[in-house]
This record gives structure tokens, C-alpha cells and sequence, in this order.
């Protein structure tokens, strides 16, 4: 009988540890800055936005997103993928 190894998957989940201060970019390769926040709803429990934390003199724009001083408040339904980069769809 042959031993085959066992395959360990790949995570799909990361820690909040991980991931904050990752930057953001969009799906046209355009850097937006750095994830700073989660904003959750307290009733739901689910990721509403992701708050982006932009250089003050940028003048950056997402469809969607909202503009807080300097945060970048994009909904956490444009985000495409995490890995090394957070993408969202522009």
C-alpha cells in the first residue's frame, strides 16, 4: 500500500493581528493606503466597511466609499480578495 502524505489545506481565515496596517489597493492596481479599521454592526455581527487609512493630502475615490477625515470608509462588500494585498473592486 502506497503512504501518501496528507495534504494540509490552505487557511482561508486570518487574525485581525494579521491583517491590520495590510495595504489596499484596487483592482486596477491603484494603492489606496493601509486597512486601519473594521466597522462591524453590532446587531448582525457582520463587516460592514473596511476603514482605509489615506495620506490627507491624496484625493482618492471609490464608488461606494465614503470619506472621513483620514479614513476611507469602502463597503466590505467590494473586497475581492486578501492576501498579500487587500483588493477592491474600484
Amino acid at each position: 500500500m502506497e503512504n501518501k502524505q496528507q495534504q494540509i489545506p490552505k487557511r482561508e481565515e486570518k487574525l485581525w493581528s494579521e491583517i491590520k496596517n495590510y495595504q489596499v489597493a484596487t483592482n486596477n492596481a491603484r494603492i489606496l493606503g493601509v486597512l486601519d479599521e473594521l466597522i462591524i454592526n453590532e446587531k448582525t455581527g457582520k463587516i460592514v466597511d473596511i476603514a482605509i487609512r489615506v495620506e490627507s493630502d491624496r484625493n482618492i475615490h471609490v464608488k461606494g466609499a465614503k470619506r472621513n477625515g483620514d479614513l476611507l470608509l469602502v463597503p466590505f462588500a467590494k473586497v475581492e480578495k486578501v492576501g498579500e494585498f487587500i483588493i477592491v473592486t474600484e
